[in-house]
C-alpha cells in the first residue's frame, strides 16, 4: 500500500496537475449541444452507498476548457480518511431546459486504499451520471452519482457506488 501511495503522490499527481494546467489554459471549444464554461467543482458525499460499509469523502474536480470532439474532460480527486481516487475522463454535459442539465460522464483513474474498501486493483473505472441546476453566471449545483470498478482486471472485483453533493465555480471567477 505504501508502495502505492509513493507511486501517486510522486508520479501521478505532478502528472495530472501538469495536464490540468495545460488544459485550463487551452480555448474553450464548444459543441451545439454543450457550451458550458470551465469549471471547478467542490463536493462531498458518501461512498459505499449500497455497502454495508459506507464512509464520507470530499471531491475536487477541474472541468477544463479542453474537449475531445463533443466531449468535455475532467481531472478529480476524491479522497476520504482511507481511500483515495485520482481520475481523468469525459462528460457531456446535455441541457434538458436553459438551466437543468443532466451530465454522464467515464474515465479510468488509480485508486489508493488505506483500511477502506478493496476494490481488488489499483487501476479503476468511474462511471456516473450528474443532474443539476445551472445559475449561469453564479456556477452549478448538481448531486452525481458514480460507480468504480475495475472491469475484472483484477482477482476481485467488488466495486462501489458513491453520490455526492455538488457545487461548480466557472473558472473565470478565479
Amino acid at each position: 500500500m505504501k508502495g502505492n501511495m509513493n507511486f501517486i503522490l510522486k508520479k501521478v499527481v505532478p502528472t495530472v496537475l501538469g495536464a490540468v494546467l495545460l488544459s485550463a489554459s487551452c480555448p474553450a471549444q464548444s459543441a451545439s449541444s454543450d457550451k458550458t464554461p470551465a469549471y471547478v467543482v467542490v463536493g462531498g458525499g458518501v461512498a459505499g452507498v449500497v455497502d454495508h460499509d459506507k464512509t464520507g469523502f470530499g471531491t475536487i474536480e477541474l472541468q477544463p476548457a479542453l474537449r475531445v470532439g463533443p466531449f468535455g474532460t475532467w481531472v478529480a480527486l476524491q479522497a476520504g480518511d482511507r481511500d483515495c481516487f485520482l481520475g481523468t475522463g469525459l462528460l457531456f454535459n446535455w441541457y434538458v431546459t436553459d438551466r437543468l442539465f443532466i451530465t454522464p460522464s467515464f474515465g479510468a483513474g488509480i485508486y489508493a486504499e488505506h483500511n477502506g474498501t478493496d476494490l481488488g486493483y489499483p487501476l479503476e473505472f468511474r462511471s456516473g451520471l450528474e443532474c443539476g441546476y445551472d445559475f449561469k453566471e453564479a456556477g452549478r449545483i448538481s448531486i452525481g452519482f458514480w460507480h468504480l470498478s475495475n472491469a475484472g482486471l483484477g482477482d476481485r472485483n467488488p466495486g462501489t457506488e458513491l453520490v455526492a453533493l455538488r457545487y461548480a465555480l466557472p473558472i473565470s471567477w478565479f
